[in-house]
């Protein structure tokens, strides 16, 4: 999914750890009492992933911070809609997590959408926080939902 580059912040060649890395996160997530972690696969392949990393100081386990990822070829099918509605219903019926804080690109305007549909509120932005290789910036949206 990082290989297409456009929606998300990490190059391919920058993940650390390659895909053992990956899988070995992912299992320490799984571990965490105020984490989640879903994968979503068709026919065997990736084609969707769910990280919700709760924060990992006392004053912080009250926090988690979520980021979805869809494969280019499953969006527009309800694929991301399921992986927050996931999220959502996990942040609701959890004990210690009760703010869901995310970020996205400030001309994700699908992504944008989404979220709003979910009571998603803007928290605040940060303008050219990402220089891109041809010289040009874009921003991010920080976004937070409270459980209910």
């Amino acid at each position: 999914m990082l290989a297409e580059k456009r929606w998300f912040i990490t190059r391919p060649e920058e993940h650390r750890g390659g895909i053992d890395g990956e899988i070995r996160r992912l299992r320490e997530l799984s571990r965490s009492d105020n984490s989640l972690c879903l994968v979503a696969r068709r026919e065997g392949k990736v084609i969707g992933l769910l990280v919700c990393t709760g924060g990992p100081l006392h004053r912080m386990r009250h926090t988690a911070k979520l980021e979805v990822m869809v494969a280019q070829d499953a969006r527009g099918g309800g694929l991301g809609r399921a992986l927050v509605q996931a999220s959502v219903d996990w942040l609701d019926a959890h004990e210690t997590v009760e703010k869901l804080g995310l970020s996205v690109f400030e001309d994700n305007e699908r992504a944008l959408a989404l979220y709003a549909s979910f009571d998603f509120i803007e928290e605040g932005r940060r303008p050219k926080e990402y220089k891109l290789d041809d010289g040009t910036y874009r921003g991010d949206v920080l976004l937070y939902r409270w459980s209910r």
